[in-house]
């Protein structure tokens, strides 16, 4: 990296962790970008320059981690369209996504998980992982069309995935979002055969 380009990163960083710290002290809706900025020691407009909201800070690469999943889908070796297949590809996705689980990374997941000013964000993050896998499914079966069964099973996958960021952002748990994400996998194939 360029000295300028690790300036601009160490920027960006600095503009997040200050948003995190002031969402957390007073609230999401109650933070201004005025704010952040002051807390961060930079202009708006460089604020501005990263970012195109508040709430792009804690969603800011939502298209990316899309593409992502749905590469680890791609490259999973059981095959099989089943949800249980899904389970190693989806906790190996979780686990690279919080590569760094930082107590950081833990406070943003709690943060997206229990602000009410953030569901419908947070909503639209899901179906771009669910269109994600859709399409990746389909493309397996020489399709350009998602079926019906690649649309569900999509859903119900990355449904079990949010349930362990869920359970994975709460304070007193130990387990790694990887355990937990192959658990729900467990639960949903454990529960949809009764």
């Amino acid at each position: 990296m360029s000295q300028r380009d690790k300036n601009r990163a160490r920027t960006r960083r600095d503009i997040e962790t200050a948003a995190l710290e002031m969402f957390e002290t007073q609230g999401y809706h109650a933070t201004t970008v005025d704010q952040i900025t002051r807390l961060a020691g930079c202009s708006n407009a460089t604020f501005f320059r990263h970012f195109r909201s508040k709430e792009d800070v804690l969603f800011a690469n939502d298209d990316a981690a899309a593409r992502e999943l749905a590469r680890f889908v791609d490259e999973r070796v059981d095959r099989a369209h089943t949800l249980g297949a899904l389970a190693e590809p989806f906790a190996a996705y979780a686990t690279s996504l919080l590569v760094e689980a930082t107590s950081d990374a833990q406070r943003l997941t709690r943060l997206v998980m229990t602000t009410p000013d953030l569901e419908a964000r947070s909503l639209r993050m899901r179906l771009k992982w669910e269109h994600a896998v859709s399409r990746t499914l389909a493309s397996e079966s020489d399709s350009d069309r998602t079926s019906f069964d690649d649309v569900l099973l999509a859903s119900l996958a990355v449904s079990c995935l949010s349930t362990a960021l869920w359970r994975w952002q709460e304070v007193d748990i130990s387990d790694d979002v990887g355990t937990l994400t192959k658990a729900a996998f467990e639960s949903a194939v454990r529960l949809g055969s009764r």
